[in-house]
């Protein structure tokens, strides 16, 4: 079969509108998998039994049972994210109004003298732990992402990206729960 030559061009555009469609398609599904797949990962962790190396204070350890009755955020971020930074400054005004909430801000994958200086310059009221293991053993597909945990220990939800009114909205069903 041989195509006319006037046809070419609209045969071309249509392709080319195709395969973005397919392109944009499978990008929102894989994101999608990824974000049910960390929710997943972080159903099948038994949260009492989670441990982090703290870097605030010399060989501390804490663990997340420590927080009962509490609510909790692990907030996974790096200096190297913007938008993990962006989250980390939507978290420090929303613990001013509610202060009952523990933040976990777990570091991941960056040098340790970065993570130290940003700890020593923006003094939030955050427990600053080492992220690193937890993230890769959860495949967490991305910074930020988020944990949230109820006062009962359990897992109440998660979030993956900087959407800070989604995770408003999230924090504010935790904290009233």
């Amino acid at each position: 079969m041989r195509l006319d030559p006037k046809y070419f061009n609209l045969f071309i555009v249509i392709l080319a509108f195709l395969t973005v469609l397919v392109i944009i398609f499978g990008t929102i599904r894989y994101t999608q998998n990824q974000a049910r797949d960390f929710r997943q990962a972080v159903s099948d962790v038994p949260l009492d039994t989670l441990s982090f190396q703290t870097y605030q204070y010399e060989a501390e350890t804490i663990r997340l049972s420590d927080f009962r009755d509490s609510p909790v955020i692990i907030q996974f971020w790096s200096t190297w994210s913007g938008k993990s930074l962006a989250v980390n400054s939507f978290l420090e005004d929303y613990i001013r109004d509610h202060p009952d909430l523990i933040v976990l801000a777990a570091a991941i994958r960056d040098d340790e003298t970065l993570i130290n200086n940003h700890i020593n310059s923006e003094k939030r009221g955050f427990i600053y732990v080492e992220g690193t293991p937890f993230f890769q053993e959860l495949l967490v597909p991305g910074v930020p992402s988020q944990i949230l945990i109820g006062p009962d220990g359990k897992l109440f939800d998660t979030q993956v990206g900087d959407d800070v009114f989604s995770l408003d909205d999230k924090l504010n069903r935790l904290m009233n729960e």
